[in-house]
């Protein structure tokens, strides 16, 4: 599940840069290298980056579809 996560995260975030700039993406990149290192400083478990890398990663998609549809 964490490889389909990450996977889907950083297609999404390359196909999103390729097709509409890199404001966006760079901002989705920027919350998940945070994520990376802040959540084992504040004692979450590696299940939390998980759910919040799957959550980046579907915002991800919506918006790539969003603008890939316009």
């Amino acid at each position: 599940m964490a490889l389909v996560a990450f996977i889907v995260f950083w297609g999404s975030a390359i196909r999103l840069w390729v097709e509409d700039g890199a404001k966006i993406p760079l901002i989705f990149i920027a919350l998940w290298f945070a994520a990376l290192f802040s959540f084992p400083h504040l004692g979450f478990n590696r299940f939390a980056f998980l759910a919040f890398e799957a959550t980046l990663a579907a915002v991800l998609l919506i918006i790539t579809q969003y603008k890939s549809s316009l």
